[in-house]
């Protein structure tokens, strides 16, 4: 390995400091966006950027087409989340596939698995006590229910299009969503696959008695009249005859429309919907990772990183991988690990301004991993504290079962 001077490093140096204020501040309870933003002032002490520039780098990617976008869809996705809940859809869900399915391990795995399809904030908190339940009566301990309940609640986040990380991954890449969703997929078959291996195998089934035809049509009505709206934001997304870079958003409008008009929900719940439960500060985030991205860009601290990172021979793979996986283990959040993370290493893998295929699988399995392996993300503690569970054994069925998702993700990357 070459040797790089001292004076060569301080551009690393100064980003490293940058990395450390990040994790200290967000130690310390703040924002992940306010940190990002107050990050991207320092880049540019640090980098000698003008601050003048530093606010017009913020202004710009604030008022970007694809940075409004990229919030009314969110909030959007908050919305019609919190319209199912209120109106007891999800819960009819759960009961519905509770009664549907008899075996243990698939009601095991499909709990968590479709309160995920909608990210609502708390989601791992309301399938745990079901999780709970259910396992009890099969004779699981504390550990492997807590793994199953906190792998199977994120096999979406890979590349359900949904899923707002999904959708600043797709930002931070250039690409649209439903594109990176399909890149991205095998992904989630992978955490499955792997969920599965080292959660639900070596356990008994616990099956249980069939319902009768007149139930299982009753449960299969009921959730019918639940999901619907998922699948209709899907197939909207997929086939309305509309500029794609807006699909998403018209799809999510007349979803909730439709589902307000269906379950009778009225107007006046919607303004206490958007004023009470729609996580705001989720926008903050989007806004302070799309600003610092910039902000490194433009002040030249990605470009002086990357020329030490190539001259360090270390493999662009490991790099590419290890960074962002880094930024999501310190943060404990999957949008910290590619806000921060992706803009560093995407000039090592771009080719002629765009990302490879294969290299955009790449960078989100690493930074979703990371964010996955944290101590820090919330539903991995609060979930372990639930069941009261051990630190060791939840850890390594996490850390095999990401083996698995990393291991897709290279034959990807060598495809």
């Amino acid at each position: 390995m070459s040797r790089i001077g001292g004076q060569n490093l301080v551009p690393l140096v100064r980003l490293g400091l940058v990395f450390l204020g990040i994790v200290v501040l967000l130690s310390r309870g703040w924002n992940l966006g306010l940190v990002l933003f107050v990050a991207s002032i320092v880049v540019g002490l640090l980098f000698d950027y003008p601050l003048v520039a530093v606010g017009r780098d913020a202004l710009i990617a604030s008022v970007d087409q694809l940075t409004l976008q990229l919030v009314l869809t969110v909030v959007l996705i908050m919305v019609l989340g919190e319209v199912l809940r209120a109106t007891s859809s999800l819960r009819g869900m759960v009961e519905a596939l509770q009664e549907l399915i008899p075996s243990g391990r698939l009601l095991l795995a499909g709990l968590p698995a479709f309160i995920g399809l909608l990210p609502m904030v708390g989601g791992a908190m309301f399938s745990a006590p079901m999780v709970d339940e259910v396992g009890d009566q099969i004779g699981l301990d504390q550990e492997r229910k807590t793994f199953i309940n906190y792998w199977f609640r994120h096999v979406w986040e890979y590349s359900f299009p949904l899923y707002p990380p999904v959708m600043l991954a797709a930002a931070l890449l250039n690409v649209e969503t439903l594109q990176l969703a399909r890149l991205t997929w095998p992904l989630t078959a992978a955490a499955v696959v792997g969920g599965t291996a080292f959660g639900l195998l070596k356990m008994p089934n616990g099956r249980r008695e069939e319902p009768s035809e007149s139930a299982r049509l009753a449960s299969i009505v009921r959730l019918g009249e639940s999901v619907w709206p998922v699948a209709l934001v899907i197939l909207l997304a997929l086939a309305l005859p509309v500029t794609e870079s807006i699909r998403l958003i018209v799809s999510l409008v007349m979803t909730i429309a439709l589902a307000m008009a269906v379950k009778r929900v009225a107007p006046r719940l919607l303004g206490q919907i958007l004023y009470r439960h729609v996580p705001w500060n989720m926008v903050v985030v989007l806004l302070g990772a799309l600003i610092f991205r910039r902000v490194l860009e433009q002040s030249g601290a990605v470009g002086a990183v990357s020329r030490i990172l190539i001259a360090s021979q270390v493999p662009v793979t490991m790099i590419a991988f290890a960074i962002p996986f880094i930024a999501g283990l310190l943060t404990g959040l999957t949008t910290g690990a590619y806000g921060i993370g992706f803009p560093v290493v995407l000039p090592l893998v771009a080719s002629r301004g765009a990302i490879p295929p294969g290299w955009a699988v790449w960078l989100v399995a690493g930074g979703l991993l990371g964010a996955m392996s944290s101590p820090l993300h919330l539903c991995l503690s609060l979930t372990r504290v639930y069941f009261d569970a051990r630190w060791g054994p939840v850890y390594r069925r996490i850390i095999a079962s990401g083996l698995v998702v990393a291991t897709v993700a290279a034959l990807l990357l060598l495809v």
